[in-house]
């Protein structure tokens, strides 16, 4: 028999555990009271036939009866349940023809009978048990057939209540099962939703990480390899430059280990940080043309205001990404960047008069993407102008966030 347990899922009965003990010590102390009852009941010449089929029924309970109760459904199916069922009635029908008193053990019989075999063969084997020492009885002359009609119109009237309440049980039991069944499925898939959703949130995650090691340390260290290279060519022909440029790499290496602190620490960029998106800006421009050797400047139209830190981190990384692109693929000699504060969004726009490219064909690179990822977190759009030999134009429009309060 399979009882439901606290966490809502099935647990076989096992005689180890509190319900099943309960149960053991339920029917022994049932059968010492049968046994009693039979031989204080019984006339002496059959007290010692009463008592062997009490214990022959002990025995048969602990030798079928307890494992059935621990795998009813496997028993059921294969007929042993009303094998156990028709033996215990064969062992206490007897019982109770040379104790009439002994019908009072049907206490103890009838949820056996029950629990082992169901709510049909329960109501035939206790029918049985019921209904035959009467029969027996008024046949010999023990009793009246004149009282035998209320008797067993009484003995009826409680074996359709018995069957109805053992169906009722049964359906109770299977739609608690049913339920333990379905709430662990729900809380399996409540455990499978949150390891996925840790899954998309480390993923998501390592994505970020990925992108802000794109955009800021990885292209420090791309500025560094270039500028270290131009510094070896210069040591023997110019060593002022060469000097110049070895500070930029210093101060370069230095914004890199502090971005890299900032990452770890999930601060803002390092750019912003002290200073100005206005400011950031120009400072990327000015490096670019001191590294590359060409003209790179900033031009800020409108009035200069506070976008909020996510507009201007993600215009700010974009920029990163676009000059990242120059350096590595331009081959420019002038790059402007056209920062315009509207009244409901900024644009910026990083120009140069490099080589060009094909903007609808497919790229092995990242730099695209992420400018688009930048852009589109913000709630703004990115569109690439360009084609081979004429340079490329990239425009960043973003919403303004609107921080005023309005007027009363």
């Amino acid at each position: 028999m399979n009882m439901q347990a606290g966490d809502g899922t099935a647990e076989t009965l096992d005689p180890m555990n509190p319900v099943s003990t309960s149960w053991q010590v339920f029917f022994a102390v049932g059968l010492v009271v049968i046994t009693v009852v039979s031989a204080v009941t019984s006339d002496p010449p059959w007290i010692w036939v009463a008592l062997p089929l009490v214990a022959l029924l002990a025995i048969w309970y602990l030798t079928l009866g307890m494992r059935i109760l621990r795998d009813q459904d496997r028993y059921y199916e294969s007929g042993t349940a009303w094998v156990f069922a028709i033996g215990a009635m064969v062992l206490y029908l007897p019982v109770v023809l040379i104790s009439p008193m002994a019908l009072f053990g049907l206490f103890i019989i009838s949820p056996l009978l029950f629990m082992t075999a169901g709510a049909a063969a329960g109501t035939l084997s206790g029918g049985a048990i019921l209904i035959l020492p009467e029969l027996v009885r008024a046949s010999t002359g023990a009793v009246e057939w004149s009282d035998l009609p209320i008797t067993m119109m009484v003995n009826v009237l409680i074996l359709l209540f018995a069957y109805w309440f053992g169906t009722w049980i049964k359906r109770v039991v299977m739609e608690s099962e049913i339920r333990g069944e379905l709430i662990a499925q729900l809380r399996r898939s409540q455990a499978d939703v949150e390891r996925l959703s840790e899954e998309t949130g480390a993923m998501a995650e390592r994505e970020r990480l990925a992108r802000e090691i794109h955009d800021t340390l990885a292209q420090g260290f791309t500025s560094i390899v270039t500028l270290a290279q131009v510094v070896e060519s210069e040591l023997d022909t110019d060593r002022e430059a060469a000097r110049r440029h070895v500070g930029l790499m210093r101060e370069t290496a230095q914004e890199n280990l502090a971005e890299a602190r900032a990452l770890v620490a999930a601060l803002a960029p390092v750019q912003l940080a002290e200073s100005t998106l206005d400011a950031a800006l120009r400072r990327l421009a000015s490096r670019l043309g001191d590294e590359l050797g060409i003209r790179s400047h900033l031009d800020v139209v409108g009035e200069s205001t506070d976008l909020g830190q996510p507009v201007q981190v993600g215009l700010l990384r974009a920029a990163q990404e676009a000059l990242a692109n120059i350096r590595k693929h331009a081959r420019a000699e002038t790059v402007v960047l056209r920062l315009e504060y509207g009244e409901d969004a900024v644009r910026l726009t990083v120009t140069d008069d490099g080589v060009g490219f094909d903007p609808t064909a497919a790229s092995s690179g990242h730099g695209q993407d992420n400018i688009q990822h930048r852009v589109r977190h913000v709630g703004g759009t990115c569109t690439v102008r360009s084609s081979p030999g004429e340079g490329t134009t990239v425009s960043l429009d973003v919403p303004r966030l609107r921080t005023e309060k309005s007027p009363a």
